[in-house]
């Protein structure tokens, strides 16, 4: 979505809107026509001021909401690199001339059980109510929030980058994916296998390349990881910019409605209260195309409240 300057966002029509208050649980905001909240009831400028501080409130929550399930989807992924590291390491001693029958057990064994622990967190992440190695959950809590990411270039971009751990999927060579063989066990076994030497035959030769495979699928994985974490860091980034300035707009218009004077317009309102943002927030104004539906999201978590 193309950057909409601040007024054509908070202008007459939107403070007029937010001074309506009715019944809806649908209501929604628009730059026009300001908002359908059915039967509706006038109420002051700065009793509108305030309601819409509320609602920027509530939508505040529900943009921190979204960061709080990006931090546990960026956690989730660098304990899986964390153990890949540990993988790696294990394949890297296996690499190594001079694998004995003994010392093939203790890595077959060491990376077996990483290779459990990999896949043990995939499936209990996957079982909770929200599976953050899932992108379309992840997404989900910043939809709530009026973050829709087909209207957010950015966070469209960012959540194409990811790649989801809990799904079958099929690469470019036609080669089939699951969470149940990401970590390239039955390939590390055989080569492991072919690596023992007899260290008794005198006329025994070291394999070479034997792990090769192995490694580029490790590598494959670890970039894959590595691609998630700093996908989740630009979506994190973006909605990050998103919470501060509703942050500083509904702070603004609370301060604002208290201290406007009697004979002020909604055309005037607008015109303070962009002025403020504008000072108070002159490198987020940006993100200022999503203040509507942040508006609409907040209001609908409001009402939720209000009628529960």
């Amino acid at each position: 979505m193309a950057v909409t300057s601040l007024s054509r966002i908070v202008n007459e029509g939107f403070i007029k809107a937010i001074t309506q208050a009715g019944t809806s649980a649908s209501s929604s905001l628009s730059s026009s026509t300001g908002t359908s909240l059915g039967q509706k009831t006038q109420v002051s400028l700065s009793s509108g001021l305030r309601s819409g501080a509320r609602d920027f409130g509530s939508g505040s929550q529900l943009l921190n909401n979204g960061i709080s399930v990006i931090n546990i989807a960026r956690a989730a992924n660098e304990k899986l690199l964390e153990i890949v590291g540990k993988l790696d390491e294990v394949v890297g001693d296996a690499a190594r001339s001079g694998v004995t029958a003994g010392k093939a057990k203790r890595l077959q064994a060491s990376f077996t059980a990483l290779s459990r622990d990999f896949n043990r967190l995939l499936k209990e992440t996957a079982e909770q109510k929200t599976d953050v190695f899932d992108p379309a959950d992840v997404s989900a809590f910043l939809s709530r929030a009026g973050l829709e990411q087909q209207n957010v270039d950015e966070l469209e971009i960012a959540f194409k980058k990811i790649t989801p751990l809990t799904d079958s999927r099929v690469d470019s060579q036609g080669n089939v994916t699951s969470s149940a063989n990401l970590v390239p066990k039955v390939e590390f076994l055989s080569a492991l296998k072919r690596a023992v030497t007899d260290p008794e035959d005198p006329l025994a030769e070291e394999p070479t390349g034997g792990f090769s495979a192995v490694r580029a699928k490790m590598r494959n994985l670890r970039e894959l990881l590595d691609s998630n974490i700093k996908a989740l860091d630009d979506a994190s980034e973006v909605v990050g910019r998103n919470l501060n300035l509703v942050r500083v707009v509904g702070l603004a218009m609370l301060d604002l409605s208290s201290s406007i004077p009697s004979n002020a317009t909604a055309a005037s309102v607008a015109e303070e209260l962009q002025t403020r943002i504008r000072q108070q927030a002159p490198l987020l104004l940006g993100e200022a195309h999503n203040l509507q539906a942040i508006a609409v999201a907040g209001m609908m978590a409001t009402s939720s409240k209000t009628s529960g």
